[in-house]
């Protein structure tokens, strides 16, 4: 049976299922279970999913994981990932056996991922400022900084690292590591696929398994970026297109080994410092990039963090450049719901929840939007969580990016 969604849009739904905890609170095991329910409501693992779900998605199966990572004193989940195998159709119509790694992205609340990995959290920017050397990482992974970066050498973000380092040598399933277990497994093509923070670990886990041939047994690496941040310098990125070459399809969504990215997403702007230019990724592109000018400034805490972010970068001593990338420009919305909350949006918008709430927007929903197109979308998962879990509301999300942040317009400000 051949799925509704071709292999791109299959990719992005297996990128979408690995986040499925990105607003739920719970302790390891509680959030472990709830992986696991949700997982096996779209892929085969432990059971079935129901005709509707493969004649969209096909019939995938979980090979690997999932597995959910929690740091010390921690409640949500940090890092989670798994590996999900099928006969699937190329666009030359070609049927071959493809393995996906899915990696998530940041988790809504977790102190671990914003000051740790993605770099933005607190005032000292030390996941950015501090780098670490790609050499050195591809012989022994660790998160060990180098104290003055030498020209010509590749280098990453201390975050990139951290997020690394946990993705290979934190997480287990059954003992195995994801390099164990690729290391036995025979197939046509392994695709590393992550979406925001899963983006940008995307592209360095497949550069350095396609690197040190983790997989000797699947001959193509593909990574299916979407959103991510830049992980590492000038270098890295050059390394990462000799290694893979980037194969750019009849539309942006259609690539592999790019970075696809919407224009008006702030993320994928983080951590290159190039003058502001909507048609490349550049930090120097967020204060702007919701039509905010001298007569509606943008907000004083995305002006502030915007600058504190510039000085991170440009104080790492490396030059952070993005890797190739295939771009999309995505509508404005004026209005965003979750539940039975609306906020209308002003653009430009005048208050930060407005900016936050449109950065949100074009942050994710502007993707599938995207990437399925008219396509049907996967049937919503409906299930209450399990015992011993909670999922977060908007009002939450707000007093946490107030704190994270500075946010201090109220969830039920008006824009």
């Amino acid at each position: 049976m051949t799925a509704t969604y071709d292999i791109f849009q299959q990719v992005f739904a297996l990128s979408q299922i690995s986040n499925n905890l990105i607003r739920m609170e719970g302790k390891k095991e509680y959030l472990q279970l709830q992986m696991n329910s949700y997982v096996q409501h779209y892929l085969n693992y432990d059971s079935t999913p129901t005709p509707d779900i493969t004649a969209l998605l096909g019939e995938w199966s979980v090979v690997w994981g999932p597995v959910v990572f929690q740091a010390p004193t921690s409640n949500v989940s940090d890092n989670a990932m798994l590996v999900a195998r099928s006969t699937a159709t190329l666009p030359d119509g070609s049927t071959k056996d493809v393995c996906v790694v899915a990696i998530a992205g940041t988790a809504a609340m977790s102190n671990f991922d914003w000051n740790c990995e993605d770099g933005i959290g607190g005032k000292t920017g030390a996941a950015i400022e501090q780098v670490v050397s790609w050499t050195d990482f591809l012989a022994t992974p660790s998160e060990t900084v180098v104290s003055q970066p030498i020209a010509g050498q590749p280098y990453i973000s201390l975050g990139t690292a951290t997020g690394l380092y946990t993705l290979l040598v934190e997480m287990t399933d059954q003992n195995k590591t994801l390099a164990d277990y690729l290391g036995t497994v025979s197939a046509d093509i392994l695709v590393v696929t992550g979406h925001s923070l899963g983006g940008a670990l995307s592209a360095a886990l497949g550069l350095y398994l396609a690197q040190n041939k983790v997989a000797p047994q699947i001959p193509i690496t593909y990574v299916y970026a979407t959103a991510g941040a830049s992980p590492g310098n000038d270098v890295f990125a050059q390394i990462f297109t000799k290694t893979l070459p980037p194969q750019i399809g009849p539309s942006p969504s259609k690539s592999w080994n790019v970075d696809i990215w919407n224009t008006r997403d702030v993320v994928p702007q983080a951590w290159s410092i190039a003058p502001a230019d909507p048609s490349i990724r550049t930090i120097c592109n967020v204060n702007g990039i919701y039509n905010n000018d001298s007569t509606t400034p943008a907000p004083t805490q995305i002006t502030t963090l915007s600058s504190n972010m510039y000085n991170w970068s440009k104080n790492s001593g490396v030059t952070y450049t993005p890797i190739e990338g295939s771009r999309f420009t995505a509508p404005f919305t004026y209005v965003i719901k979750d539940d039975d909350f609306s906020l209308p949006i002003n653009v430009p918008p005048k208050q930060l929840s407005g900016f936050a709430a449109q950065a949100l927007y074009q942050h994710s929903t502007a993707y599938s939007l995207e990437i399925f197109g008219e396509a049907p979308r996967l049937p919503a998962y409906s299930a209450d969580p399990v015992q011993g879990v909670t999922k977060e509301s908007i009002c939450e999300l707000y007093s946490y990016f107030k704190n994270l942040l500075g946010m201090t317009a109220p969830c039920d400000a008006q824009e």
